[in-house]
């Protein structure tokens, strides 16, 4: 039940509570309103409800222990879950709907490590799984990207007679579609006797991750008037993730077209949006804004957020703005947060990056991996040298964030473009892992930049051996060379092009201007 104001929301609650003030109250009170706790993130009144029936003398059964157990994991609470769950196994004999309850609770609220220590427990004491518990702990096994105890399930689930149970199958297809396995996706697909949408769906999608576009459009085909919201969603996302924008589009368009039954839903807007802005065609967005507008889906959070991101990589910084500020304060949440503060890096607005991330914090959000890399990228493009340091050093010490290889070219560019190379150069040698392209790329950038051929040639050097087919490094550097006049190193690197056999890219020109010989890009006039 969607709930449209807070009144209706308490009024509800009122209901649920009122045979609480019987003496005694019954056990079948409590479940109704553990039910409409769950997912609310109310667990202050979920555990007074709880110390109540305790009170009352109320010993949870298994129905009831199940309801208790997903409040209190859907609050993010998995130990009183656990504590509740293991107190009703010493009161009552362990049956696989007592289990199936706290494997589902983990599963649903993203304790993947619990569900398999649960289920483990589970088979080591005897206690047999059914079709309900092999999903969920499949899932869970899947986002650990454990193939090993996978396969194991995948074994138990046949031993208990779950072969034939497409339920089962459709799990077996995801987990293996998450861990890459997709040759073993498709055995158990094609070895499954009864399929429904779900498994064309999963499959599918795992053809799109794998980049496997042509078998996946084969599926597609083969499904004719079976093809539901998701199939048409999960070919739209695929086709965007695997950069085939026109592709995606087109598709939406015959969704939207009287060709298609099916038409697009929210979660199909926001997997077409990045479409339009591959292509950078703020026309086709706003088309499909309007049409978001048209089926009532625009004030969806995800689907304004969604509008931001697309807005921000057209261009249109302003569209953006309106988008985020369309989203109420309670209904952002931290990839909101994320995608403005992006929005505003990308356009060079630094400072309304770093106010956008301070509201953030005052709304009681923590940030993440991708909120710092935001974050530098706004102080590097803004020149805001002292911010990026501070919240570069903030990660670890405030929050318990180790920064990543993409955090610490941030800060590499945020220095090189400061024209403090030498700091720039100093971190690649005390940084926890190996510097990549990323790094030594900015580096040669800012050397360039600021001329400082020392390290130009450290950085071009390390990028020769990371990236020898790129020719522009070694544009860089000879042009580096010319100029300083150093004839016998731009001789080497005219070898040294040769035995690898690269060659310079399209549109680039090889000139020698009186004794200096220049990589370069023909002018606008040369071009004519």
């Amino acid at each position: 039940m969607k709930w449209k104001n807070l009144t209706s929301k308490t009024s509800m609650l009122t209901a649920l509570l009122h045979p609480l003030h019987f003496r005694p109250p019954t056990p079948n009170s409590y479940p109704p309103i553990f039910k409409f706790l769950t997912g609310k993130n109310l667990l202050k009144l979920g555990q007074q409800i709880h110390a109540h029936s305790i009170l009352h003398g109320i010993h949870p059964n298994s129905f009831l222990g199940a309801k208790i157990i997903a409040m209190y994991a859907s609050s993010g609470d998995i130990d009183s879950a656990t504590l509740v769950f293991n107190k009703i196994r010493t009161n009552f004999s362990t049956t696989t709907v007592l289990y199936n309850s706290v494997i589902r609770a983990c599963t649903l609220y993203g304790f993947t490590k619990k569900c398999v220590e649960i289920y483990i427990d589970m088979d080591s004491g005897g206690v047999k799984g059914d079709y309900f518990t092999f999903p969920f702990v499949l899932k869970s096994v899947g986002e650990l990207g454990c193939v090993w105890f996978g396969r194991l399930v995948h074994g138990k689930g046949l031993k208990f007679g779950l072969g034939f149970d497409f339920y089962f199958g459709t799990s077996l297809i995801g987990f293996y579609v998450k861990c890459g396995m997709i040759d073993d996706a498709r055995k158990v697909f094609d070895e499954m006797s009864v399929r429904d949408v779900a498994s064309w769906n999963a499959l599918i999608s795992g053809y799109m991750k794998n980049g496997m576009l042509g078998v996946a459009e084969e599926l597609f085909l083969k499904m004719f008037d079976q093809k539901n919201i998701v199939t048409w969603t999960c070919m739209i996302s695929g086709y965007t993730q695997n950069g085939l924008a026109n592709q995606a589009l087109e598709l939406f368009d015959e969704m939207v077209s009287g060709n298609s039954i099916v038409k697009p839903n929210r979660v199909t807007i926001m997997s077409v949006l990045p479409a339009c802005a591959q292509f950078s065609d703020i026309a086709r967005g706003r088309k499909i804004h309007d049409y978001a507008k048209s089926i009532g889906v625009e004030s969806n959070g995800s689907v304004l957020t969604a509008l931001v991101a697309m807005y921000a990589k057209c261009g249109s910084l302003n569209d953006a703005q309106i988008c985020f500020e369309k989203i109420p304060w309670y209904k952002k949440n931290l990839v909101t947060w994320n995608t403005m503060i992006s929005a505003y890096a990308s356009h060079g607005y630094g400072v309304e990056s770093l106010s956008i991330f301070s509201d953030m914090i005052q709304c009681g959000f923590q940030p993440d991996a991708i909120t710092f890399t935001g974050l530098l990228s706004a102080c590097s493009h803004s020149g805001l040298v002292d911010n990026g340091l501070s919240y570069f050093n903030s990660m670890k010490r405030q929050y318990n964030i180790e920064p990543t290889h993409e955090h610490y070219a941030c800060i590499v560019d945020l220095l090189g473009r400061a024209a403090r190379l030498k700091e720039a150069y100093e971190l690649t040698s005390i940084m926890p892992m190996e510097p990549g392209e990323s790094i030594w790329g900015a580096l040669l950038s800012a050397s360039q930049n600021h001329r400082n051929l020392e390290i130009a040639e450290i950085s071009a050097k390390k990028l020769f051996v990371l990236e020898p087919e790129n020719s522009g490094n070694y544009v860089i550097l000879w042009n580096m060379y010319a100029e300083a006049g150093i004839w016998g190193e731009v001789n080497k690197l005219r070898n040294l092009l040769k035995t690898r056999g690269i060659k310079k890219n399209p549109g680039c020109s090889w000139d020698v201007d009186g004794n200096e010989p220049r990589l370069g890009c023909p002018t606008t006039t040369e071009l004519s």
